[in-house]
């Protein structure tokens, strides 16, 4: 039997037994008030995911565990065939056993703030306007885990256009296509089994969560000093700092390969190949007027360059202890070429010593997911 990933929901911890991590959010589907200023239209509530014939349509139906796709249904009410009427038709791919979190939506938020007040992509509004309500939305929502309901929605047959679609009437799917940006959010769906079934159930929930591209990711933003202006930040001593750190970042580089002279992961010595990453941000070092932070060698770990990015964009993380933590984002095969083995009893281990404070921001703000519901 494979060793699967593991993640908590409420309590109940769960096998990710299959994982779908790139749907990505087109402008197509978003509601019309963040839609792009290049393109025209209100937005579909169907999300696209993909072709529903050959080898990628089957992949599909094993996930979603639906083989009917793209059949017409009967419209009672309009008395024609239709596929937009499946939910009333019976054609329901998963009944109430999808749902989104509450933290992740936060999360998101948090993550797409500079983007929402900055607008590096020109959006027909000025997005800004709608970050607060949405935020306080999301906040009041009584529950951690919100169910819903997903149902084919996809283009008929006798269109030949086998592209298959979800949809669903809950609140929650609403809410969610108001939140998202375009081009640069996307859809991560994990498949979870109880790992000990309680009721003799053993069938699929699905956890749907968004997620932000990483340049776009508040810390990391390219317009983020516009955000930081809102908040009455000096903009002038916020320059200063980061000059000051470019003059102290080959300082820093050197520190930290002295105290940490090889990669964790792949051995490696040669400096010319090690890269002092940072735990906690510089970006978020610089905007806290914490120079001394900044250019700390203890907020630093040397890394050859495809582990950097892994901790550099929040798919991997430490605890306290120094053990590496693997999030959900990759799959199992990316894993495997990556010489990680994110179920290992006995994981890797960096050495943590007074990084304490700096792995606590990164697991909090950088690590793509919550740390608390990981086993």
């Amino acid at each position: 039997m494979p060793e699967y990933q593991k993640i908590k929901i409420d309590n109940i911890e769960y096998n990710i037994i299959d994982a779908i991590q790139d749907f990505r959010a087109e402008d197509s589907f978003i509601h019309r008030s963040n839609k792009l200023a290049q393109f025209d239209g209100n937005g579909e509530s169907k999300k696209h995911i993909g072709t529903y014939s050959g080898e990628l349509g089957q992949r599909i139906s094993n996930f979603f565990e639906y083989s009917s796709w793209g059949l017409e249904h009967i419209d009672k009410e309009k008395k024609r065939k239709t596929i937009d009427s499946a939910k009333e038709s019976g054609a329901i791919i998963q009944n109430n056993t999808c749902f989104f979190s509450k933290t992740n939506l936060l999360k998101y938020l948090d993550d797409a703030k500079a983007e929402y007040y900055a607008q590096e992509q020109i959006y027909h509004n000025d997005i800004s306007v709608y970050y607060n309500e949405r935020y306080k939305e999301v906040q009041n929502i009584k529950t951690e885990h919100i169910p819903f309901s997903i149902y084919d929605a996809s283009d008929n047959l006798s269109q030949r256009q086998n592209r298959g679609y979800i949809r669903s009437d809950d609140y929650i799917w609403k809410l969610w296509r108001e939140l998202i940006l375009p081009k640069i959010s996307y859809l991560s769906i994990l498949k979870l089994v109880p790992v000990l079934p309680t009721t003799g159930n053993d069938k699929p929930i699905f956890y749907f969560r968004i997620l932000l591209d990483y340049q776009f990711r508040t810390f990391v933003h390219p317009s983020a000093l516009q955000v930081i202006e809102e908040v009455n930040v000096d903009i002038p001593k916020i320059e200063e700092l980061k000059k000051s750190y470019r003059i102290g970042q080959e300082k820093y580089r050197k520190a930290v390969l002295e105290h940490m002279p090889q990669c964790p992961f792949s051995k490696i010595t040669d400096e010319r190949l090690l890269i002092a990453s940072h735990i906690k941000p510089y970006n978020v070092c610089i905007k806290e007027k914490k120079e001394d932070e900044a250019l700390d060698y203890l907020n630093g770990l040397a890394l050859s360059p495809t582990y950097d990015k892994l901790f550099d964009q929040g798919y991997i993380t430490f605890l306290d202890n120094g053990e590496l933590i693997c999030g959900t984002q990759l799959s199992s095969y990316t894993w495997d070429k990556l010489n990680i083995n994110p179920t290992a009893k006995n994981k890797m281990r960096i050495f943590p010593e007074n990084r304490e404070a700096y792995l606590d921001y990164h697991r909090k703000h950088v690590f793509q997911d919550d740390i608390d519901n990981l086993t």
